[in-house]
């Protein structure tokens, strides 16, 4: 991709924080947030920048136009297989601009799997545990979170983990395929440094680009 200023659709807006940082780059950002409290959070956050957020559901949502570059920041995973080729044949076929690229963080098994049984005290403005688990037959982490001393509000969250070598098995019905600069095109270094890293990013283009 070509530097310059790019139309962005950012998928899963959050706080709107990386919308923001992105805006501020010279960019053009549509970001999609599914819940309201965190659009409307997202939108005060990106005021005065060139920030449009959409509430709703990317996998339905209706936008107008292609963009050069779509990014998922720390959420690819999310559902099944099924659910992320879906995902990534919508973004094929309806959002991306020809040119483009997709921008996505991956979570990789080897630190989950790791950090399997792991309890630990986070320390913020009032303790949190956090208890990490790992399923290793569907390779999913399986991530907890609770005040101290109230396990009964914890919070559970899990997504599927993909090796590099699982993502390419993926992508092939998608029409998408790995850049020839993306991380994970490595071998050796990329697993050296999958094992330290809850999630690694990769870049991904139409497959006729490669």
């Amino acid at each position: 991709m070509r530097p310059g200023r790019k139309r962005v659709l950012e998928l899963g807006a959050g706080g709107g924080a990386t919308a923001a940082a992105t805006a501020d780059l010279g960019h053009a950002v549509t970001a999609i947030g599914l819940s309201p409290v965190r659009a409307a959070f997202a939108r005060e956050f990106a005021r005065d920048r060139e920030v449009t957020v959409v509430e709703g559901d990317f996998s339905t949502v209706a936008l107008e136009g292609r963009f050069d570059c779509v990014t998922y920041w720390n959420g690819f995973g999310v559902g099944t297989d099924d659910d992320q080729r879906r995902l990534l044949r919508r973004i094929v076929t309806v959002w991306l601009a020809p040119g483009g690229s997709v921008l996505l963080d991956v979570f990789s098994p080897w630190r989950w799997a790791r950090d399997a049984g792991r309890r630990e005290v986070v320390l913020r403005r009032r303790p949190l545990v956090n208890d990490r688990d790992f399923d290793p037959v569907r390779s999913r982490f399986i991530d907890r979170w609770w005040p101290q001393g109230e396990e009964g509000q914890a919070i559970t969250q899990s997504a599927r983990c993909y090796a590099p070598a699982d993502l390419v098995l993926l992508l092939e019905p998608t029409g998408l395929a790995l850049a020839d600069d993306s991380i994970a095109d490595s071998n050796t270094q990329v697993s050296a440094g999958l094992w330290h890293a809850n999630e690694y990013r990769v870049r991904l283009v139409p497959a006729g680009q490669v």
